[in-house]
């Protein structure tokens, strides 16, 4: 038999509610990431996924799109300001694309988990 633990105490969710968000303003706001260093995480992503003549195409088109006065120094100028004027520049863009655009159930198709065997433990080491 389990014992309950005397460290824990239990709190009233209406003692919780006026500490909930009270340091809130004074974490870091999301930064934009620079867009040479987006440019190579997507490419790194790709680089496994696609065949070597993809992704010298993906290069050349990249290249491209980094150039001084170009599409990706706009789009990145855009998000630059987005991310002045909000508190989270990605968070409605997200909330917006993987829940409320996805018309698949949500739970299993949103939010990934795993499934194990079943397991038997006939002790709490056995658990460890």
């Amino acid at each position: 038999m389990v014992k309950p633990s005397s460290l824990v105490k239990p709190v009233s969710v209406t003692q919780i509610a006026g500490r909930y968000l009270a340091h809130q303003e004074s974490l870091p706001k999301l930064p934009v990431p620079p867009l040479q260093q987006t440019c190579e995480r997507y490419l790194a992503a790709l680089t496994p996924i696609v065949d070597p003549e993809e992704l010298n195409q993906t290069q050349k088109l990249l290249e491209e799109f980094q150039k001084p006065g170009g599409v990706g120094e706009r789009l990145q100028k855009g998000l630059e300001q987005r991310a002045k004027k909000l508190e989270n520049w990605l968070s409605d863009w997200w909330l917006q694309t993987a829940y409320l655009d996805y018309r698949m159930p949500v739970v299993v198709h949103s939010s990934p988990g795993v499934v194990l065997p079943r397991m038997e433990f006939s002790d709490r080491q056995g658990q460890m």
